[in-house]
């Protein structure tokens, strides 16, 4: 039987059909969704339908269902027409101002198999504050985090202060010290955190969810930019770091336990410290990084996630295979 999935990735979609469209997050985003639907391919009985923003180029596909929109109303309108047509559908958004939560909750709503993370989990996902909430409660240790520019501890070194709900490294600015991470708190105004600059090694996790269970597909490192205030993420090298321990596997499984809610293809970023990993934000669904685990494991994240939605225990990842880095060239301009 013929089961037709509805692949929405925000970005290229129409997402920012009223606005710009900035080639850095076009370029990511076409990544994601490219990796989405080579996957698909490996599936016999799958139609795949995507939305289209119509200043992009058509997708190349004898079987695929585009459906180009033109402004933001006819996104939505669009989605919902293309979720009631599906038997399941795969979200790819921004946690940003509820976008990713918002638009699970209308496939939940419309009584389709959502092959992701629940609503709620995306809005607790959404706020890195939560987040860190959410796990310390489970004894995971986070990056602290605080509102009040007037209750900073006195941690020596760089801070840097963001968004609450943004995204890797949007919106963030780098702080000499506390005492400039409190003014620019206050600048910032309501809705944003500061936390401290913590020593290590940056590094993401990508894991396969099953609603409170997970396994470790790869541990990558993140090579940052750092100029003047401003951080950019401008590569990854998948599978970097080997988990010879198992140190990064409990850790996935105590996040999946954690946050139940939590389905399909999650990324965690974290601080690698000498006193082991440090969990800063987790996002509730694909991820660039995720793009490289067909080419270095052969690992299909649209199957995994399709045997995950229907009640199967996380794929395993593969036996290693080689790694791959992503550069994120056109992210790098941080001036």
């Amino acid at each position: 039987m013929t089961q037709r999935i509805f692949v929405f990735e925000f970005i290229t979609g129409g997402g920012l059909a009223d606005a710009p469209l900035p080639p850095s997050l076009a370029h990511e985003g076409a990544l994601m969704l490219d990796a989405l639907l080579r996957d698909a391919r490996d599936l016999a009985a799958a139609q795949v339908s995507v939305l289209r923003d119509a200043r992009l180029p058509a997708l190349v596909g004898n079987s695929l269902a585009q459906h180009r929109v033109t402004s933001h109303a006819d996104c939505l309108r669009a989605f919902d027409a293309q979720v009631a047509a599906a038997d399941a559908v795969l979200l790819v958004a921004p946690e940003t101002g509820g976008v990713l939560a918002d638009l699970s909750a209308r496939v939940e709503a419309a009584g389709r198999l959502l092959l992701g993370c629940d609503a709620a989990s995306c809005r607790s996902a959404a706020s890195k504050s939560a987040t860190g909430a959410l796990l310390a409660a489970a004894g995971i240790d986070v990056l602290p985090h605080y509102c009040d520019a007037a209750q900073l501890p006195d941690i020596a070194g760089r801070w840097v202060v963001k968004p609450d709900d943004g995204a890797g490294c949007d919106g963030l600015r780098l702080c000499d010290d506390r005492a400039a991470a409190a003014v620019a708190l206050r600048a910032a105004g309501p809705g944003c955190i500061a936390q401290p600059w913590l020593a290590g090694e940056a590094r993401s996790m990508n894991l396969m969810c099953a609603r409170g269970a997970a396994a470790l597909l790869s541990v990558n490192r993140q090579h940052l930019l750092l100029a003047r205030e401003r951080v950019a993420l401008a590569a990854l090298g998948v599978g970097d770091v080997a988990d010879d321990d198992g140190t990064h596997a409990r850790l996935a499984a105590r996040i999946a336990a954690a946050m139940p809610g939590l389905l399909g293809h999650v990324g965690v970023d974290l601080v690698h410290t000498a006193r082991g990993p440090v969990v800063v934000e987790i996002n509730p669904r694909m991820s660039s990084s995720a793009c490289a685990l067909r080419d270095t494991l052969g690992y299909n994240v649209l199957a995994a996630t399709l045997d995950a939605a229907r009640g199967c225990a996380p794929a395993p990842a593969p036996a290693p295979g080689r790694t791959r880095r992503i550069e994120l060239a056109a992210q790098t301009e941080v001036a």
